[in-house]
């Protein structure tokens, strides 16, 4: 399978854009169809800056990237919009997306009975499982056949051979339980996925699976040659040397200052993923190259070859090779004492990466598709070091539509978000309708939007209860006062999107066209006209802006004025607790001290500032009931 022919059309749109932006996509599997055609829409008008996703959002975030990169040539975005067309196409009488998901031998027989539940109907799936699993089914079948023909003609008795006919659907049902039982605990050595998605096992499957696809796209939008894989680095605008002794100093300080500053970088992607062993979200790339042996900046990570050679190409392989070394020193030395013959390297996560390892990182939809093993040293006070696999799963786990991502108090350029959502009860897409599809972002003074399930079934129950827990923090800030008029929602009926494998031709097709519809909105509610006319001054996103602001100087405020009271509270002591005031004149001091004398002079002078800052306010305040709702907290978190 080769990837999708760049359609022999006019590229002049894409190759001047009037605006910038940041875009945020959600993860959906299957439903990432939606993202091609709305990204080359965007395109005509918006050059991408800052671009991020989740999952089936990670790898649209990834090809949109690689778009952006290529798109001096024009061919990157003409590429793009016609991936729906090429993936709704059949291949030797299955649909082209199928192909994708190639299963590993082990799994083969499992992902065959899984994917009948998705494809046909629930009698025909039965049938596609006893197909797969057909042992016992089988040899209960010649039992019962058997019995029958020792009645009727070796004069064995009917009583004996109905026993033995009655007793052979049991046999079928314990068997094939049993079979199917054999057949999950596979998945554990097959990393706990039907897929790996990497490069096919000998005598397996010569059509490519999604990660050797979604490569060689990367390489064509990108405009790149094979053999030199897409990394981070050629997106922040400092392509790497074929070997990293050819890297200069200057280079290196360069791309480490990006590391720190995302702003300077001249494309910024980020996808994320979740780290399973640690039960925590990580962000791709690290980029701060002086941590990357510090496992909590999330770096300190270590990958074995000999593992990653199943799940990506020669290419990439290579290039980790090289750009990646033997941990040394005392590190070293633990590595060799712990690792028990493997040939452990350190996992370059920052500009080195290349792209395609973190978009996989973050696809990795349980069971469906493999996690990804990486290792780590773990060090402990009063216990021995250990050397622990690490298991990093789909970034959907911990955040399925990272909103968050780019936001700004007060923003330069619009950083779009495409929500994937659902069709209520009641409703359904019209067909040759897009609209029918795509929900326009919350006006600035609507009311926030709401996710609505109907639960009926226990089974609905269940799903509602894993969908709150892994999706809570995402839905309660899309709907937040400066958030939610940015989010556009494409709704997907039942059977589209998802796990739906093998959605026909007419669906993909629709559903991209939805997509398209919802780039053309975001393109006219942000910059005043549809592309291909000049762009003029926008209500929505002025409205935006100045709700961000409103938003921006509430929380400040209650920020501000809550910092006072901590400060202030116990300024004579309890006999217990040190007054803020004398811990700041002792700040020269450690953890963390303040050196030299000046920058302590500077934490001081900044202290009695938002004092003061305080004290001149009065009783007057910006955070009262006319502020946009629902309210806005400012509060520390993890960067993720």
């Amino acid at each position: 399978m080769n990837t999708p022919p760049c359609p022999d059309t006019d590229r002049a749109p894409w190759l001047a854009p009037e605006l910038s932006c940041d875009i945020v996509m959600k993860g959906g599997i299957t439903s990432g169809i939606v993202y091609p055609r709305a990204i080359a829409e965007l395109a005509r008008r918006y050059r991408f800056r800052s671009i991020g996703g989740t999952s089936a959002g990670a790898i649209a975030a990834a090809a949109t990237a690689a778009a952006e990169l290529g798109r001096e040539s024009g061919a990157g975005f003409a590429c793009l919009e016609g991936v729906p067309d090429y993936v709704g196409e059949t291949d030797a009488g299955a649909p082209r997306m199928l192909h994708l998901f190639q299963p590993s031998p082990s799994t083969r027989r499992l992902f065959g009975a899984a994917v009948g539940f998705v494809r046909y109907g629930t009698l025909r799936a039965v049938g596609n499982v006893v197909w797969s699993f057909w042992r016992f089914p089988l040899l209960a079948f010649a039992l019962a056949v058997a019995a029958i023909a020792l009645a009727i003609w070796a004069g064995v008795s009917w009583a004996l051979a109905i026993a033995v006919i009655a007793f052979t659907p049991w046999i079928a049902l314990v068997g094939l339980l049993r079979d199917l039982v054999h057949a999950f605990g596979k998945l554990a050595e097959n990393d706990f996925g039907l897929c790996r998605l990497g490069p096919p096992a000998p005598g397996g499957s010569r059509t490519k699976s999604l990660t050797l696809w979604l490569y060689d796209l990367l390489q064509q939008l990108a405009g790149k040659p094979v053999d030199r894989p897409l990394t981070f680095a050629d997106l922040w605008g400092v392509p790497l040397p074929a070997h990293p002794d050819e890297l200069t100093d200057a280079q290196r300080d360069r791309l480490e200052r990006l590391g720190w500053d995302p702003q300077e970088r001249r494309i910024d992607l980020q996808v994320m993923t979740t780290n399973l062993t640690n039960g925590r979200p990580m962000r791709l790339p690290v980029g701060r190259y002086r941590y990357e042996r510090r496992a909590e900046d999330g770096g300190g990570l270590l990958f074995d070859p000999e593992e990653w050679e199943r799940f990506f190409p020669p290419e990439v392989m290579s290039h980790l090779l090289d750009y990646s070394s033997i941990p040394g020193g005392n590190r070293g030395a633990l590595l060799g004492a712990l690792a028990q013959g493997r040939q452990l390297r350190c996992l370059p996560s920052g500009y080195a990466l290349p792209v395609v390892v973190a978009a996989r990182l973050s696809l990795s939809f349980p069971v469906l598709i493999s996690a990804v093993p990486l290792w780590e040293i773990r060090q402990r006070e009063n216990a021995p070091p250990q050397l622990r696999r690490v298991l990093f799963s789909d970034g959907g786990i911990s955040s399925n539509f990272p909103v968050h991502f780019f936001d700004a108090p007060l923003p330069r350029r619009p950083t779009f978000a495409i929500n994937l959502a659902g069709f209520e009860r009641g409703e359904a897409p019209a067909p040759g309708n897009p609209a029918s599809r795509v929900v326009d972002p919350i006006p600035a003074t609507g009311r926030a939007r709401e996710t609505w399930k109907d639960i009926d079934t226990m089974f609905d129950f269940f799903v509602a209860i894993k969908d709150a827990m892994q999706n809570w923090r995402d839905n309660a800030q899309a709907r937040l006062p400066g958030f939610r008029e940015r989010v556009i929602h494409v709704k997907l009926a039942h059977k589209e999107g998802g796990l739906n494998l093998a959605m026909p031709p007419e669906t993909i097709a629709d559903l991209a066209d939805g997509g398209r519809f919802a780039g053309e909105r975001l393109v006219e509610r942000f910059s005043g006209a549809p592309a291909g006319q000049a762009p003029a001054p926008a209500e929505s996103w002025d409205e935006h802006r100045w709700t961000r602001l409103r938003v921006t100087l509430a929380a400040l405020e209650r920020l501000f004025r809550r910092f006072e009271i901590g400060f202030s509270t116990l300024d004579d002591g309890d006999g217990v607790t040190r007054p803020y005031r004398e811990r700041l004149a002792l700040g020269g001091d450690g953890p963390y001290a303040l050196q030299p004398a000046a920058r302590l002079q500077l934490a001081v002078d900044t202290v009695a500032a938002y004092r003061a800052l305080v004290e001149s306010w009065g009783d007057g305040t910006l955070d009262d009931a006319s502020r946009p709702h629902p309210v806005v907290a400012l509060r520390l978190v993890p960067p993720v």
